[in-house]
């Protein structure tokens, strides 16, 4: 076979597809729409413009290469084909359907190119077949090369596009957490609504606040915080209700800490501030959920905590921080919670009653009054010593 006649047939294919360049572009535009209409191109006119220069630029580029042979895209991807991409990213239009759109352009390309050779009569058979796959394979190395690219450009676009839309969203929440009017539109957020705000920290901790919202239908507004925490709100008819949420496994290494319901955006602010506070009662505890009903308490007393602790020694210091004093605590506390019953004290402590007994006098010794004198101030005083860490010595 003549290398020679299969490159002169290639190029005569190429001319008559450079003569047909609107009419493919036309039907290039036709098959989008019919058959990948979630590209936009029937629904969105700054898509359709952009799909319509892409298509005319890679085309002009494929024919190039047909031709010619050698790399794809030596200069890289024509930049109509990367704004295409940008404009995509920028509509919403998912990368999939985008996609698409290359190999429908390239079936159109290689119909053509079947149409055109079946019209040079003066071809053989094994030369129109050469050139055939000529065309045929270089027509694949090109949207090979060329998808990479523009799928690279969709991604770095749909990425700052987000983090642009991420950095808005958190600063309308802090506007809105320091009492500013915000609009609950372009926040994206029924701020009218029954909120719950619960603050998630650890590894994927956005994945795991969203994935909770949908696994307990309700809408959800998220907002990075740190590199490691997501502020989050939850909001819908059974918001208020805690049970289901206090069911959910957690994933290791995640923690949430778990405002109460507000309603509007005062109850927005108040439901955060709680989840603050129950996250600060959270890192010193290291519990993986903590609610703030559960902690309202060493909540309130830590707003100072140079008061707390003054309130933490003036209580428990007469019990010493040692080891024994860690278990006159304890017992105190077992005590309280069995309805001042010393037996079931003693079974919840797996110690006996005598030891229980023996314990309780020691802390009335040592504090020099009886214990229900003031259990209310000795109980809280203990519970926020869990959190403050106890006393040295």
């Amino acid at each position: 076979m003549d290398p020679g006649a299969v490159q002169r047939a290639v190029e005569r294919v190429a001319g008559a597809l450079v003569a047909r360049e609107g009419e493919l572009e036309a039907t290039m535009l036709a098959r989008f729409g019919a058959q990948a209409p979630e590209a936009g191109t029937t629904t969105d006119p700054d898509v359709a413009a952009a799909m319509r220069a892409s298509s005319r630029a890679n085309l002009r580029a494929a024919i190039r290469h047909v031709v010619d042979g050698g790399p794809p895209l030596p200069h890289g991807a024509p930049v109509e084909a990367l704004e295409e991409a940008r404009t995509c990213a920028g509509a919403g239009i998912p990368i999939a359907p985008g996609l698409q759109t290359y190999r429908i352009g390239q079936a159109v390309v290689l119909d053509a190119v079947l149409d055109v050779l079946e019209t040079l009569d003066d071809l053989d058979a094994a030369t129109r077949g050469a050139a055939l796959r000529r065309c045929t394979r270089r027509s694949f190395a090109y949207v090979d090369a060329i998808v990479p690219l523009v799928m690279d450009e969709y991604t770095r676009e749909r990425d700052r596009l987000l983090r642009g839309r991420e950095q808005r969203r958190a600063g309308l929440v802090r506007d809105l957490l320091d009492g500013e009017p915000v609009d609950a539109g372009e926040l994206g957020y029924d701020l009218a609504a029954t909120h719950r705000a619960v603050i998630a920290w650890g590894p994927r901790a956005e994945a795991v606040l969203l994935a909770l919202a949908v696994e307990l239908e309700l809408r959800a507004l998220t907002v990075t915080a740190t590199a490691t925490t997501v502020w989050g709100w939850f909001a819908g008819p059974a918001v208020a209700d805690d049970r289901p949420l206090r069911a959910m496994a957690i994933p290791d290494g995640v923690g949430l800490a778990v405002g109460r319901p507000g309603a509007g955006a005062d109850g927005f602010r108040a439901s955060h501030r709680e989840a603050r506070a129950a996250q600060r009662i959270a890192a010193a505890t290291g519990a993986d959920m903590t609610f703030h009903d559960d902690v309202a308490l060493e909540a309130v007393l830590l707003a100072d905590e140079s008061a707390a602790r003054a309130f933490v020694e003036a209580e428990l210091g007469a019990l010493g921080g040692d080891r024994d004093g860690a278990k006159l605590r304890e017992t105190l506390a077992a005590y309280a919670a069995a309805g001042f019953n010393a037996s079931a004290a003693a079974a919840t402590l797996g110690v006996n009653d005598r030891t229980v007994a023996y314990r309780l006098r020691t802390v009335e010794e040592r504090l020099g009054r009886p214990v229900r004198s003031r259990l209310p101030e000795l109980l809280a005083a203990i519970r926020v010593e869990r959190v403050l860490g106890p006393p040295s010595g």
